[in-house]
């Protein structure tokens, strides 16, 4: 086991799994981890769907493919075919992994009413005080799934933090029959890692480090 520096520092995203499943026990500590990260007013606004079924997972796919090219809109003719084949990948590679993990936000209620209060009088609505407030919704799945990373790093497996399919969240929500109210933020593919990832390349740490 890594010490947590090395477990934080040596972890890079994987694109590429090899032909080789999971044991269902292995992701569910995964999870476990996940959801023991902090989260904004203790909400826990966090779901996590664990995809196997190669049926859903290629609906999911072609919606997420359905949904990117959409958005291309009338550009797709300036476009060439490299272009195209090569975005479908780029948004979907998540389909050849032997498992997928879909995390979904579901709403934060802020802990002080009285000061929620106040700011309805004065027109904010939920996404207004979850902007206000710096987005303590999308704060708490990214702690989350920072958790969830480095617990997949751990175990010597692979990971994709993918939050390009949230554009086919509202498709993908139906595929899974999930309410509206709870919102697709990542996919995230975890297998064995069929290559052995570059380094990173890193800002000089003057540029993001300051002493005040």
């Amino acid at each position: 086991m890594k010490d947590f520096a090395s477990l934080a520092i040596t972890r890079r995203s994987i694109r590429k799994f090899a032909d080789q499943d999971i044991p269902l026990s292995e992701i569910e500590q995964f999870i476990r981890v996940a959801t023991s990260a902090p989260s904004g007013c203790n909400s826990q606004c966090w779901k996590f769907i664990v995809l196997k079924d190669k049926g859903i997972i290629k609906r999911i796919e072609e919606a997420v493919i359905s949904k990117s090219e959409e958005l291309l809109g009338n550009k797709k003719h300036e476009l060439s075919q490299d272009y195209l084949n090569a975005r479908r990948k780029a948004v979907s590679f998540f389909s050849k992994a032997p498992v997928v993990v879909a995390v979904f936000m579901t709403k934060l209620d802020y802990y002080d009413p009285t000061f929620v209060s106040a700011l309805k009088e004065q027109g904010y609505d939920h996404q207004g005080i979850m902007s206000l407030t710096a987005h303590p919704d999308l704060l708490s799945i990214g702690a989350a799934v920072q958790n969830l990373l480095l617990a997949v790093h751990e175990k010597g497996y692979g990971a994709c933090w993918m939050n390009e399919p949230a554009i086919a969240a509202g498709e993908i929500g139906k595929i899974l029959g999930l309410p509206e109210d709870n919102r697709l933020i990542s996919l995230i593919p975890i297998g064995v890692p069929a290559y052995t990832p570059r380094e990173k390349k890193m800002k000089d740490f003057d540029e993001v480090f300051f002493v005040v």
